[in-house]
């Protein structure tokens, strides 16, 4: 484990950082009924304190009639809980309990991972024993800030990951090489026909002209149909002609049999 303030890592490389936590500007706030419970982590709080000796070492206070109740003084050495595995707080020699003055208060915080939430987290009051006139109590924070890191177990993934590239690498170059000598000095090529380049072809299309579905003059078919149709309207103007002829013959007849 490392001596870094507010810091926790385990022999397998697990780390916990709650620095983050430390705030300068606000202390955190869990209000039970009338009760507000006051908490920083990892350094003394900002709220203005009354009737309590040693301010620069108080952890956490919840205001009272008579003056401020002490939770804690202030602790940067996080522990692993236990039952849960996960990182805490404990908070000791606060203010005298009220039903045993020999004994000061403490506090126990456990940080559990939450990775939805995005923000620091609030801490909420899960117990205070004794019921009456607690003297020790015991907060759950939510944050993403208590998930842990492995920088370890990244480094020999990373490490994986490198060796397997290195190996492609090498059985690239090594076959990459095998087929320009054999291309070279068996096959006797030159140039870039010598290295194993991919070669592409591509299909050629080509397109038909504008002019290739018109046809350049009159089509036999349709001349052949209008000669038809000419030459059969000659042939009417004909039968008609020759009937006129016959009837202007049979009329002259008559008119010479008058006579």
């Amino acid at each position: 484990m490392e001596a870094n303030p507010c810091t926790l890592t385990l022999e397998d490389g697990t780390h916990y950082d709650l620095t983050q936590l430390a705030s300068s500007k606000a202390d955190y706030v869990a209000q039970v009924g009338d009760t507000t419970y006051s908490l920083n982590v990892c350094r003394s709080v900002v709220g203005e304190l009354y009737k309590l000796d040693d301010p620069d070492q108080v952890g956490g206070f919840f205001r009272q009639a008579d003056g401020d109740f002490s939770l804690g003084k202030v602790n940067t050495n996080l522990t692993l809980s236990p039952m849960t595995n996960e990182p805490m707080i404990i908070m000791t020699g606060g203010s005298s309990c009220p039903g045993n003055p020999e004994q000061t208060a403490s506090t126990a915080i456990r940080f559990i991972c939450s990775p939805s939430d995005f923000n620091a987290g609030k801490p909420i009051l899960v117990a205070s024993l004794p019921p009456q006139d607690p003297c020790q109590f015991y907060f759950e924070w939510n944050t993403h800030l208590a998930c842990p890191t492995n920088p370890k177990r990244e480094l020999e993934t990373s490490h994986y990951y490198i060796a397997f590239g290195a190996i492609l690498a090498i059985i690239f170059l090594t076959w990459f090489g095998g087929v320009t000598l054999y291309n070279r000095l068996h096959l006797k090529r030159r140039g870039l026909s010598q290295f194993p380049l991919p070669s592409f072809h591509f299909p050629s299309i080509s397109l038909p002209s504008r002019n290739s579905g018109e046809q350049s003059g009159p089509s036999w078919g349709s001349w052949r149909r209008r000669s038809n149709r000419s030459g059969g309207y000659d042939r009417v103007r004909a039968e008609e002609h020759d009937e006129e002829q016959e009837g202007f013959a049979a009329r002259f007849s008559l008119e010479e049999r008058v006579d």
